[in-house]
C-alpha cells in the first residue's frame, strides 16, 4: 500500500473512529487530526504494540487537546488501525 493510501487511512481513523473533540462528519474540521496520523502510522509500520498506539492517542487527548480521557476509545481504534493496516500488507 502506498503511503498516500496508508495515510489517508490513519486519518480517516482518527476523524470518524478516535474523534475525540466530536468534529466527526464535520467537512471543515475533516483534517483537525491529520497531525497526529504520521506518528500513528510510524507506529504501525514499526508493528508497534496496540497499547503503545493507544497510550501515544491518550497522550494527545490528554496533554495536547487537554480534555478528558477515554483509554478504551483509545484502545479500541488502535486495534482497528492494527486490523486495517495488517490485512492492506
Amino acid at each position: 500500500m502506498s503511503f498516500d493510501t496508508s495515510i489517508r487511512i490513519v486519518q480517516a481513523a482518527l476523524h470518524w473512529a478516535w474523534d475525540p473533540i466530536g468534529v466527526r462528519g464535520i467537512e471543515e474540521a475533516s483534517n483537525e487530526y491529520d497531525m497526529y496520523a504520521p506518528a500513528v502510522l510510524q507506529m504501525l509500520k514499526a508493528e508497534a504494540p496496540v497499547e503503545q498506539i493507544a497510550g501515544y492517542l491518550t497522550s494527545v487527548v490528554r496533554d495536547r487537546i487537554e480534555l478528558p480521557v477515554r483509554p478504551d476509545r483509545d484502545r479500541d481504534v488502535a486495534s482497528m488501525l492494527k486490523e486495517m493496516f495488517a490485512v492492506s500488507q
